[in-house]
């Protein structure tokens, strides 16, 4: 299971994740983090809007200045895990203008935390 408030061990930009609703994890669920961008550190809160464990989870923006919305999908081949991120977002300020450069950014970013969150994942198995 993903616990959001792990995010700074396989997400580079995470600086802080807390869980701000009460009751377990589930559709619903609201955190507030700190991220560490180009543009400064950003705070956002989001809420968990679908929830299947162990095999997706999808996160929204519900405030901040770096909307989004990821899903995250986790598929089993063999004893490997395949991770998939689908996302939306807009990054805001000087990176908008810069969007191509940016994209190529972000991507090679997410890549490497992904590649980081499967590691973590799978020694946990």
């Amino acid at each position: 299971m993903v616990r959001w408030e792990n995010a700074s061990l396989w997400n580079s930009a995470v600086r802080r994740v807390t869980k701000t609703s009460d009751g377990p994890a589930g559709v619903g669920t609201e955190y507030w983090m700190s991220r560490e961008l180009p543009q400064g550190e950003v705070e956002n809160t989001f809420k968990v809007v679908e929830y299947e464990p162990n095999r997706r989870y999808s996160i929204q923006t519900t405030s901040g200045p770096t909307p989004f919305l990821y899903r995250y999908e986790f598929d089993q081949e063999g004893s490997d895990t395949r991770i998939s991120l689908f996302g939306e977002g807009k990054l805001g300020g000087i990176a908008d203008v810069l969007s191509p450069i940016a994209s190529i950014a972000v991507k090679r970013g997410v890549e490497a935390n992904l590649h980081t969150l499967k590691d973590l994942l799978e020694s946990r198995i």
